[in-house]
């Protein structure tokens, strides 16, 4: 619905229908002032002069509805009569915004990533001048970054088949400590020994969230765009799929989506308990229920990021070879065999 928005001190303040009363006069300096909603904007750009803006909600009943309309009027008034004074009337189309004034770009709310929104979306229509479709030009656009991410990745994995390879020795020392409360001072030796243990190894436990970190960003980054950007509104890409910015009529896109990942689930190294391992196959089902009223353009990209995750998996198996099995024999066991030894050795002696 529409809203009053104006820019101040570096700073945009949009002012939802409820609010306006607490809005209802703008007296000062403002690099700009309108009304807005979704996909629109019009707006007053002043020259650095003081004006005076004016708000007012203007509710309008619909016969046989229970709610209604809700429009805002809003007026301004310059200190002496405009002679050159700039207005914009029209779709927040971030180019056009540009090209009228630097500052109206922050007329579009992409949120608190719009640090990266704004390259991706540059880098998004700067692909689509080459190949004309923003469905396709979101793929090359996944690729493109995920093969910027390919060596964080690679090492994460490579990090995370390491840790995979301890879990014998890890299990062995949680063992040792497993009688023991948590409360229990003596448990902290257990993190001391498990430490040393991944020291001694050249592991690092965290490596292996990296890559999902990074990507985080990316995924709100997409999901900001796609919600916000006018250029993918009614955006098409192929077949049924007729508009990138809503969801997918036929949710065939969730599934594959569901689907991939839980392939990219069972291809990674399992690490953790195996209590944590079957959770983690039930994050593909969730995340697909999460997404499945989600945009198409975004659930695309995350199927794109999860088909290249595949790949990537198969091209480190082979280049690391198979997991090391290592075999961790009891403390009771070690023991004795260490025992047999002391008294092998004395009887040689004697000889």
């Amino acid at each position: 619905s529409p809203q009053p928005i104006f820019y101040r001190d570096r700073d945009v303040t949009r002012v939802g229908f409820g609010d306006i009363a607490e809005y209802q006069t703008i007296d000062g300096v403002v690099g700009f002032a309108g009304v807005d909603d979704h996909y629109f904007l019009s707006a007053a750009l002043p020259k650095a002069q003081p004006v005076l803006v004016r708000y007012q909600p203007v509710p309008v009943s619909v016969p046989g509805s229970d709610g209604g309309l809700q429009f805002v009027s809003w007026s301004i008034r310059f200190p002496k009569p405009p002679a050159a004074e700039r207005f914009f009337f029209g779709p927040k189309d971030f180019d056009v915004l540009r090209a009228v004034d630097q500052e109206l770009v922050r007329a579009i709310d992409f949120g608190i990533f719009d640090w990266l929104v704004t390259p991706l979306l540059r880098s998004l229509k700067w692909v689509n001048t080459y190949v004309g479709n923003y469905g396709w030009s979101i793929v090359v656009l996944t690729i493109l970054i995920n093969l910027a991410m390919f060596p964080l990745r690679h090492k994460s994995v490579v990090s995370m088949r390491r840790m995979q390879s301890l879990q014998p020795e890890v299990k062995a020392i949680q063992d040792r400590y497993a009688k023991l409360k948590m409360s229990d001072p003596a448990r902290q030796k257990m993190n001391v020994e498990l430490m040393n243990l991944y020291r001694e190894r050249g592991v690092n436990p965290a490596s292996g969230c990296v890559p999902m970190l990074l990507t985080m960003p990316v995924l709100f980054a997409f999901y900001a765009m796609l919600s916000v950007a006018i250029e993918l509104r009614g955006a098409p890409f192929v077949g049924w799929i007729r508009d990138l910015s809503t969801y997918d009529p036929w949710f065939i896109t969730p599934i594959v989506m569901g689907i991939t990942q839980f392939i990219q689930t069972k291809m990674s190294p399992a690490t953790g308990d195996p209590t944590q391992q079957k959770m983690m196959l039930f994050m593909p089902l969730i995340f697909m229920t999460m997404l499945i009223y989600a945009p198409s353009g975004l659930v695309l990209y995350w199927t794109v990021s999860n088909l290249w995750a595949i790949g990537q998996q198969a091209v480190t198996n082979r280049l690391i070879g198979p997991t090391p099995v290592r075999a961790v024999r009891p403390p009771a066991e070690r023991r004795v065999k260490t025992a047999g030894a002391g008294k092998s050795a004395a009887a040689k002696e004697r000889k």
